[in-house]
Order: structure tokens, then C-alpha cells, then sequence
């Protein structure tokens, strides 16, 4: 594990208290513990050290991070806890409320609704951040190159269908990857120049089918909740 001497990372998990389709989901029973304890004990069996921050708006939801042991230092405000509020005022408010650490170069965005992450999954990612000298890193998932768009009536490949690929060969040009929502890395100060997580030169993190479940339905919350209680 490659750590830069006197570089602290911010780990900065969003858990806000307004969901519509899964009510309540990040504080919700999950294997027998809250949706967020799993991302906050992640964090806690990293080898990177890096401090960690609950941003809520929620008190519930407050107390239950500060039992599992992360820093809350303030509620967020509502105007940052709405369904349309973006993420990286958020991030910039984290960076705000700890500004007695001087020290803090990248912010590690970790959404509590990804609750399957396998041990050494996050240190591989800052490894790979690091390493690659990039100013960004966004996790994904390897997904099927036999993919469509458009409408019923009008479909569109996405690939040759004269030259149909095989799944156990696919080409480099071929291979194809959807965000997961997982784990997001991205300096300080690219964050501050652009306003975005993501900008300068980005790099993938490759993750597991299983660790790209993002908890957003009631199905995506029995697949979490199945694949962990058979994990524990």
C-alpha cells in the first residue's frame, strides 16, 4: 500500500433522511445492522488512514454515526439534503467543517446505499489513485458489450451485430462499464478549481458484479441484504 507522507484523505459518506422509493433506507435493517454501518466499517478496516465523516441532515440518522464512531461535526443544511441537491457542495461543506486539517489533499466519497465492498476493496482504489498521479477515480462495473439504446420501435446496437462477440473474448474496444456509485476519489483542489468529483485526468477502479449493487429500489435492498447475511 503506497501512502503519501503527511496526505490525510477525507472519507465523506452523504446520508441524508428523505428517500421515496426505499423510506428511511439508510438507517434501515440491513443483516441485522443500519444500511450505514457497513460503509462506516469499511472505512474503519482501511489500511489508508483517513479521517470520517457522516454528512446528514437527519439527527436519527445522526446518533447512529457517531455510535459506530464517525464524525459528524454539524447537520447539513436543508438546502443540501433535498432529492435534487448535487453532491459536491456537499463535499466542499465536508471540507468546511474540518478546516483545522490542513493536511487534507483528496476526498473519498463513499454513498452508505453501496453496501457491499470487499475488504481491501477501498485501499486498492487509493492505491491505484495514487499510483497513477490522476486527479480523479471513479469505481464501476464490467457490464455485457451486447447492449442496445433507443426506443421498441427504433433499437440501436451498441455493437457489430454482423460479428457478434463472444463474452469469454471480448476486445479491449469492446469491454464496457457502468458507474457503480461505490467508491469516488478526487483531490481537493480539482474539486475546488471545477466544481466537480470527477475532472482532470480520471482513472477506473474495476469492482466486483456484487459490489456495484447500489440500494436505490426494494430490490436493490434485498440483494444487499441476501448477499451480506450470507457473507456474515
Amino acid at each position: 500500500m503506497i501512502v503519501s507522507s503527511g496526505t490525510t484523505y477525507l472519507a465523506v459518506v452523504p446520508a441524508r433522511g428523505g428517500s421515496k422509493r426505499v423510506p428511511r433506507k439508510n438507517i434501515r435493517e440491513t443483516a441485522g445492522r443500519p444500511l450505514l454501518s457497513w460503509t462506516i466499517d469499511h472505512v474503519r478496516r482501511c489500511a489508508t488512514p483517513m479521517r470520517l465523516l457522516v454528512s446528514t441532515d437527519d439527527p436519527e440518522i445522526r446518533e447512529v454515526a457517531l455510535h459506530e464512531g464517525a464524525e459528524v461535526p454539524e447537520l447539513r443544511p436543508a438546502h443540501l439534503a433535498s432529492d435534487d441537491s448535487p453532491t459536491e457542495p456537499v463535499l466542499l461543506r465536508a471540507l468546511e467543517t474540518v478546516s483545522d486539517d490542513s493536511a487534507i489533499e483528496h476526498i473519498i466519497l463513499l454513498p452508505p446505499t453501496s453496501p457491499i465492498r470487499e475488504q481491501g476493496s477501498i485501499d486498492a482504489a487509493v492505491e491505484l489513485y495514487q499510483i497513477s498521479g490522476a486527479d480523479s477515480l471513479v469505481s464501476v462495473t464490467e457490464e455485457s458489450p451486447l447492449q442496445w439504446r433507443g426506443s421498441p420501435e427504433s433499437p440501436l446496437p451498441l455493437y457489430d451485430i454482423t460479428a457478434r462477440p463472444r463474452q469469454q473474448s471480448i476486445a479491449p474496444e469492446l469491454r464496457r462499464f457502468r458507474e457503480n456509485g461505490s467508491i469516488v476519489i478526487t483531490s481537493t483542489k480539482e474539486l475546488g478549481r471545477n466544481g466537480n468529483r470527477l475532472s482532470g485526468r480520471i482513472v477506473m477502479y474495476i469492482m466486483a458484479a456484487h459490489e456495484g449493487i447500489d440500494v436505490d429500489t426494494e430490490y436493490d435492498f434485498w440483494m444487499a441484504d441476501q448477499w451480506l447475511r450470507r457473507q456474515c
